[in-house]
């Protein structure tokens, strides 16, 4: 995804799994412009793979010192590089156009003819906020018509990832490759970014996405991750109709935004088009999959925080907990033996599992706090929206609120909110704010669209707008005859030159 600010996002972990011959994934840091070409006595390259097929000086990639993403250009190789199943095409004498990178990117140095991979192709993702340090497994494939994919105990690929269904997918092998179907998976299944829809073609080096499993053929051998639930993160570019424009921003794993925006500028249809409501042109990038490619993801990683009452005081930890996972766990995925295995699993990761057997109204103010975030957790959600945080609530209720979803994002999680009175979400202890960005959408008399305005960190959106306090940036971008400033346009202005 674009990320505006320099300040915002150069600490972000930008990374490249590759994968070559050797069937050894590795992670490479991105810290930099750097190279990339084969193995060679010599070399000089910062990136190398082992493979016949890559070029001595075979392609670069290039930091933009603005917002901290990369390009990558290929150096008018022999062989070429495709991106996402497309190849870059010669630009000039030093080599192809730019092409921006998003997390997720499949890159990839291949025979031109798909039909007839070559042995030593070399795969790379591109990975942001995430360094794919999971284990990963092997699958001989070798001798086998068929291989099922799924949490079940009798499949081929056994899955550890927990939010995968029991019988996800299975593998068939056809005349030419192998076919993948979907068996009507709740998180679906894509190969190369792409959703299947019943089945697909998958050759070798293609990458397959089972719910939070990366799977990637080299022949006979298939390579799958052991992923853990932490999120990476969610890249947003979206315009709707009329109602917004171009609007880009990423949040990481940890993450709380509060999102703001003056009267009209979109506010609501950009919360629509993030938790799927209402669709808009674009992309939004979940840990390397598009979820609007993926129309069945919403719900399974997207989820809408409306209601912070759902406990039952008068009951135990653990039979609140039971109870929501007997309501979002579906009973032809999950039996009653997974259910009672997640809970115990979201507790003890909680810190809460000593207390399961107490009574909820029995627990103080921070244990209460716990149980609400392991509430959240056990769904396998991992972006959450809180539209209107304020409604009906005084400002300690707000305080304690937005503290839970502060909670709930320091596991891995990223929350996004809208709130009429940001200034009193402040942790109680040190007065510091609790989100950890800002994004702020203004209405442009242009084309009385919402544009974002500013898109980074509490202190630097205070320092933009040159106020004090984050409600005082909303009299700033407010039209004139609404009793605002009128400086929507300037700041929308402002903020794209950075």
């Amino acid at each position: 995804m674009d990320t505006p600010t320099t300040k915002t996002y150069g600490n972000t972990p930008v990374n490249l799994l590759i994968i070559d011959c050797k069937c050894r994934p590795r992670v490479v840091p991105l810290t930099g412009d750097m190279t990339f070409g084969r193995i060679y006595e010599g070399q000089l390259c910062d990136i190398t793979v082992q493979s016949r097929i890559v070029g001595r000086n075979h392609g670069r990639f290039i930091r933009n010192l603005r917002d901290g993403s990369f390009l990558y250009i290929d150096n008018n190789s022999l062989n070429g590089t495709y991106i996402n199943g497309i190849m870059l095409e010669k630009f000039n004498e030093r080599g192809s156009r730019p092409y921006r990178l998003s997390d997720g990117d499949i890159i990839k140095v291949d025979r031109k003819s798909e039909d007839k991979p070559h042995p030593e192709a070399v795969v790379m993702i591109y990975c942001v906020g995430r360094r794919y340090d999971e284990h990963w497994k092997i699958c001989d494939a070798g001798r086998l018509q068929n291989v099922t994919i799924g949490r079940g105990e009798n499949n081929v690929i056994r899955l550890t990832d927990p939010s995968a269904s029991r019988d996800h997918a299975v593998l068939k092998r056809a005349d030419s490759g192998w076919l993948i179907f979907d068996n009507k998976s709740r998180c679906g299944t894509s190969v190369n970014g792409r959703e299947v829809e019943g089945s697909a073609r998958v050759a070798d080096h293609d990458v397959i996405k089972v719910a939070n499993t990366t799977l990637v053929l080299f022949g006979n051998m298939i390579l799958y991750s052991t992923p853990d639930e932490t999120s990476g993160s969610l890249s947003v570019k979206v315009d709707q109709n009329i109602m917004l424009r171009d609007i880009k921003f990423r949040a990481d794993s940890g993450d709380l935004v509060l999102i703001m925006g003056s009267s009209g500028a979109g506010k609501t249809a950009l919360v629509n088009a993030v938790t799927g409501v209402q669709r808009a042109e674009g992309k939004m990038i979940l840990g390397g999959q598009d979820l609007y490619a993926n129309p069945k993801s919403f719900k399974a990683h997207v989820g809408a925080v409306q209601n912070f009452n759902d406990l039952k005081v008068t009951d135990t930890v653990k039979n609140n907990l039971m109870k929501v996972a007997e309501l979002k766990l579906d009973d032809s995925d999950y039996s009653q033996a997974d259910r009672e295995k997640r809970v115990e699993e979201v507790m003890n990761r909680v810190g809460i599992l000593g207390l399961q057997n107490h009574i909820v109204s029995q627990l103080g103010g921070d244990q209460k706090k716990r149980v609400l975030v392991a509430y959240q957790l056990i769904s396998f959600q991992k972006v959450f929206v809180c539209d209107d945080l304020d409604e009906g609530l005084d400002a300690n209720s707000r305080r304690n609120q937005t503290e839970f979803l502060k909670e709930l994002s320091r596991f891995g999680k990223i929350a996004l909110v809208t709130s009429h009175a940001p200034d009193d979400a402040v942790d109680s202890r040190t007065g510091d704010s609790l989100y950890s960005k800002v994004a702020v959408i203004a209405r442009s008399a242009k084309d009385n669209a919402g544009h974002l305005a500013f898109y980074g960190s509490v202190d630097d959106a205070l320092d933009f707008f040159g106020v004090s306090l984050l409600k005082d940036i909303m009299p700033e971008i407010t039209p004139t005859e609404e009793g605002g400033k009128g400086g929507g346009d300037f700041f929308i202005d402002k903020f794209a030159q950075l």
